[in-house]
């Protein structure tokens, strides 16, 4: 495997931007702003990040698009997601040439992840409003990654299974009109429900631990980090 250096400077930089831009960052010890530094850095040379209708991507915007993917698996030894090697941004609300409807982001399981700049930084800039677009685009492709995605931790398997098993019996309490911690959209199905369950994770832990315990365990094994107790890594 090829070793990656980065200079004193570069480290600087990053950290300084890390931490005036995204929060997540600055809940991490210093040995983990290294180890999130080089994630960035890694990923930022395998996933290429495209803009659409005249969208500049510029090296802040590459940053933050990448630092999402990072926080979402930052728990994880294997935090890849091979599959997905394009993000497409768009500066906000776009036309699915497929459905014809309006989209503010979507995956593609054949390899592509497509953002709204609009909705992803507004899912940053409301980090207690439980929608939060990168996380929930990113929760579609990290599932996808683990049903398909051979040779990565097989425990994966087992919790993504049980957390399958309990979104089925509360997506009938969401689709039934009873009273849920969730938004009715997590009742759609089993991929958004977990995707619901990613934002709830990251921007109501507390909440989302006393509401659905159960669940939230599960939630902590596949993503291997406690929120709600302020862990980063388990």
């Amino acid at each position: 495997l090829r070793r990656i250096f980065l200079s004193k400077k570069q480290k600087a930089d990053f950290d300084q931007f890390f931490s005036r831009n995204f929060n997540y960052y600055n809940f991490l010890t210093d040995s983990d702003k290294k180890r999130f530094i080089f994630r960035v850095y890694n990923l930022s040379q395998k996933i290429k990040i495209v803009g659409r209708q005249n969208f500049q991507v510029t090296n802040q915007v590459k940053l933050v698009v990448l630092a999402a993917h990072v926080q979402l698996t930052f728990g994880l030894d294997y935090y890849l997601m091979p599959i997905f090697k394009t993000i497409l941004i768009y500066p906000g609300a776009y036309r699915n040439p497929i459905t014809g409807r309006m989209h503010d982001g979507e995956i593609n399981p054949r390899g592509l992840l497509v953002l709204s700049w609009e909705k992803f930084t507004k899912g940053y800039f409301f980090p207690t409003d439980k929608i939060n677009l990168g996380l929930h685009e990113l929760a579609h492709a990290l599932m996808i990654s683990i049903i398909k995605t051979k040779g990565r931790d097989q425990s994966l398997d087992y919790y993504l299974n049980e957390i399958i098993k309990i979104s089925n019996r509360e997506i009938q309490k969401i689709r039934n009109k009873e009273t849920h911690f969730f938004r009715d959209y997590a009742g759609e199905n089993v991929y958004e429900f977990f995707a619901v369950a990613v934002e709830h994770f990251f921007e109501a832990p507390e909440g989302f631990k006393l509401e659905l315990p159960a669940l939230y365990m599960y939630m902590t094994k596949l993503l291997k980090q406690d929120p709600a107790l302020k862990k980063n890594r388990l």
